[in-house]
């Protein structure tokens, strides 16, 4: 098992106080699991808090170490929160 940290594209933007505007990730927790895709989707499972999902677009989960298939931030292996759902409820 490796160490992930799971990552968000929110929906909608972040307005700073000078008034510029940027996308709006958010650093969701920590995960163990075998890959990235497994670590997403123990997360979205198991949230250790509760997830306003509707306000999530997609999470990626990135190594906790010097790993060369890190820093793609989300580029790669998105995982959809509708696509989570589907699986979630049997779809």
């Amino acid at each position: 098992m490796t160490s992930y940290i799971v990552l968000a594209a929110m929906k909608g933007r972040f307005f700073s106080d000078s008034g510029n505007i940027y996308d709006n990730f958010q650093m969701m927790g920590y995960v163990e699991a075998g890959n990235s895709k497994d670590a997403v989707t123990t997360f979205f499972e198991q949230p250790p808090f509760p997830i306003r999902w509707e306000d999530v677009a997609y999470l990626w989960a990135e190594h906790l170490s010097d790993h060369p298939g890190n820093r793609h931030y989300g580029d790669y292996d998105r995982v959809y929160v509708e696509e989570l759902r589907r699986r979630w409820e049997g779809v």
